[in-house]
């Protein structure tokens, strides 16, 4: 084998399993209304696998040029990535591709670096690129899909996700973001469905546990949503929103003792989460109102 191809390859198989184990949780906050006045109200953290935007230390590193004196490797522009410095790896993989046209993931990682840069049209058309090549590029299909939902094209977005469930059915990841993609057109008993299938196929997928215990909290089928959510919190316990959600469900069913529980085991995990220090607060009040003779709030 050529040498230069063997690194070429390794270093490819390197960037494949980086970019598949990079994914950070980001959470965006949500308030699950119940239908029930009487029903306490405590606030639920919706939260995904994969941040749908850069934080802003990304956004700083994103900013660092990069000058390009000569031919690029594909590790150049993954070592850009990896330091977060997009805007550069976004650079080096427009050189990359010039000189490797035909190899998709060039492709595929310049559309992730101009994602994660904020340049959601230029990762559109390098994702669109990589699937030119090669129509059963599940990452491509996966990741264009998240530049589609950022732009609220949900139904461009659904059929990206339905072409790679085609391909790859037992994907964790595309059933879950067909669940959250679902959830924003209004589809709840959908984003269930795929929620569900998200878990079948992977039982410790904790995220999309916690995204469908909070549409049973809002479906007002809480009793469903405890055993999800205290699943989560025993595969993550280090996930503060996942105990805070638990003490949701456990508050709606009116188990307030569990709920305190619960949201102290969110403060545990993070002493600084506001919302769990209202819902502990809260809570507590109505504990001490049930000691003092006042009645369970759905009572």
């Amino acid at each position: 084998m050529n040498p230069t191809r063997h690194v070429a390859s390794v270093l490819f198989l390197t960037a494949v399993a980086a970019v598949g184990c990079s994914n950070k949780s980001q959470t965006s906050v949500v308030k699950a209304e119940s239908r029930d006045a009487a029903l306490p109200k405590p606030v639920a953290t919706r939260g995904e696998s994969l941040p749908v935007k850069p934080s802003v230390e990304d956004s700083v590193a994103s900013n660092t040029a990069t000058k390009i004196l000569g031919p690029v490797t594909f590790a150049d522009g993954e070592a850009a990535y990896q330091a977060r410095n997009y805007s550069g790896a976004t650079t080096i993989f427009e050189h990359y591709t010039g000189q490797r046209p035909a190899n998709p993931w060039g492709h595929y990682m310049l559309g992730l670096s101009a994602w994660k840069g904020g340049d959601l049209a230029k990762s559109e058309e390098a994702f669109e690129k990589a699937l030119s090549i090669d129509p059963h590029h599940v990452k491509s299909l996966v990741n264009l899909s998240r530049v589609l939902i950022e732009q609220k094209r949900y139904d461009d977005a659904l059929d990206k996700l339905t072409r790679a469930a085609d391909v790859d059915p037992e994907s964790t990841e595309v059933h879950r973001l067909i669940g959250r993609t679902c959830v924003a057109q209004g589809k709840t008993d959908e984003a269930i469905d795929a929620y569900r299938r998200a878990i079948e196929v992977n039982e410790l997928d904790v995220w999309s546990m916690n995204n469908l215990g909070l549409l049973l909290i809002e479906k007002q089928r809480a009793d469903e949503a405890v055993p999800l959510l205290t699943r989560a919190v025993e595969v993550r316990s280090g996930v503060p929103v996942f105990h805070n959600n638990l003490g949701m469900a456990l508050e709606h069913t009116g188990d307030f003792a569990g709920a305190a529980a619960a949201y102290k085991g969110a403060l545990a995990a993070d002493p600084g989460y506001d919302k769990a220090k209202r819902n502990l607060a809260r809570v507590e009040a109505l504990q001490g109102n049930n000691r003092g003779g006042g009645k369970t709030p759905g009572n």
